[in-house]
């Protein structure tokens, strides 16, 4: 018996969109494949310049000790300086700092404490602007908290920046932290789509901005671009705006092959959708307003190849016939083997066979929350306090969180 005019229909769709996923997934891969066989570099004449790694922490980052293990593992040729930028109140952070600096005595590293006047606690700018008059590298290098640096990590930047026209050099984030569903959600969005995005995108132009975790500039660039000057009050977006800065200098951010590991602790899984809300809102509001229209539009085609995956899940659910929910399984069969891949060959981690299905739930679930941020509001929390982020960059206070009752308060 034939199928109906309707079925035949859709049938021929979800083939047709299971195809152009697969070929998504193909040529991104091919991207990255040809992006990671590039030859580095050559090393910088003459003596490898000294590097300042600047190191805002928040009170409760996540896995402290390792992350400054990592770093005082690091065999970079030339010298370092660590800077740790702390909170003045903030003993507990203090106390972690201090015993990882008495544990390392070779090290050249020091606390540098902030208060801000009027607020409990500084904010990320706020922290860096305080630190900068004291950091003394050629090569300023800006890592976050919960950043674990792998061997050799500064030393491929540095050589990411000896091209006259390098800008700002950055890399690609491994999330690693399995512990519960919230943290596995997000580590599962991140390593499904970092290399996969990211990478591809410098086929297609040259990128428009940084990846805040982990980037570096030399001290002359950074002091060209005007640093971080206006950013302290109401910008959250510190990583964009910069990255605009250095390319009206005329120089290139280059996205280089370093990967490094995030261990992003969330309690709960409101703290992934919160997260995820502001990882998407804040592109929306203070990068892309800025973008050209090419920009804007190799971003959005990049990006609308996610949504073929729920869309098919859902047409196959609904028809509960053969051939869309083969179509479905075939695009779920090419996310996976493109996901192994980017973890087995590039990011060198491996998901827990336990938290696959949680893999396979990311998959579906994050476009559609990418798209309800695109067409919805422009509030999230953000380190206890309500923000609401404005079009080009500026954030408004709404409200603060009290930790003890969890409610908000004016």
């Amino acid at each position: 018996m034939q199928p109906t005019t309707g079925r035949g229909w859709v049938d021929r769709l979800t083939i047709a969109c299971a195809t152009i996923y697969g070929l998504d997934r193909l040529w991104k891969l091919a991207a990255v494949v040809h992006f990671f066989r590039k030859p580095p570099p050559p090393d910088p004449p003459g003596p490898w310049p000294g590097i300042t790694l600047l190191q805002p922490i928040t009170h409760g980052a996540s896995d402290l000790a390792g992350a400054l293990a990592c770093r005082s593992r690091q065999d970079y040729a030339g010298p370092i300086e660590h800077l740790l930028i702390c909170d003045q109140a903030d003993a507990a952070t203090q106390a972690v700092c201090l015993a990882w600096i008495a544990e390392h005595p070779e090290l050249v590293a020091r606390i540098v404490p902030v208060t801000v006047p009027g607020a409990p606690i500084a904010s990320k700018v706020e922290k860096l602007q305080a630190a900068l008059p004291e950091a003394h590298g050629d090569i300023l290098c800006f890592v976050d908290d919960d950043v674990l640096l792998r061997s050799g990590a500064l030393q491929q930047l540095a050589r990411y920046l000896t091209p006259s026209q390098s800008g700002a050099v950055f890399g690609l984030a491994c999330y690693t932290n399995w512990s519960n569903t919230g943290s596995s959600l997000l580590s599962a969005f991140v390593n499904a789509n970092a290399l996969l995005s990211y990478i591809p995108l410098t086929y297609l132009t040259e990128p428009y901005t940084i990846t805040g975790h982990l980037f570096a500039l030399r001290r002359e660039v950074f002091a060209a671009a005007g640093g971080l000057t206006g950013m302290e009050d109401g910008r959250i977006d510190d990583d964009h705006e910069l990255a605009r800065r250095v390319r009206q200098q005329g120089r290139l951010c280059v996205q280089t092959p370093v990967v490094y590991d995030v261990d992003n602790q969330l309690p709960a899984v409101a703290d992934y959708m919160n997260q995820m809300q502001r990882w998407f809102i804040i592109p929306r509001q203070a990068m892309l307003p800025f973008l050209t229209r090419r920009e804007q539009a190799v971003s959005l085609a990049g990006a609308a190849g996610n949504l073929l995956l729920p869309a098919l899940a859902m047409i196959a659910l609904l028809a509960r016939r053969r051939t869309p929910g083969r179509a479905f399984g075939g695009a779920l069969a090419a996310f996976a083997a493109s996901y192994w891949i980017g973890e087995r060959g590039y990011l060198q981690r491996w998901t827990p066979a336990t938290r696959w299905p949680l893999v396979i739930a990311s998959a579906l679930i994050a476009p559609l929350q990418a798209l309800a941020a695109l067409g919805g509001g422009n509030e999230f929390d953000w380190r206890g306090q309500r923000l609401r982020l404005q079009r080009g960059g500026w954030s408004e206070r709404l409200a603060a969180k009290d930790a003890a009752t969890g409610k908000r308060t004016p």
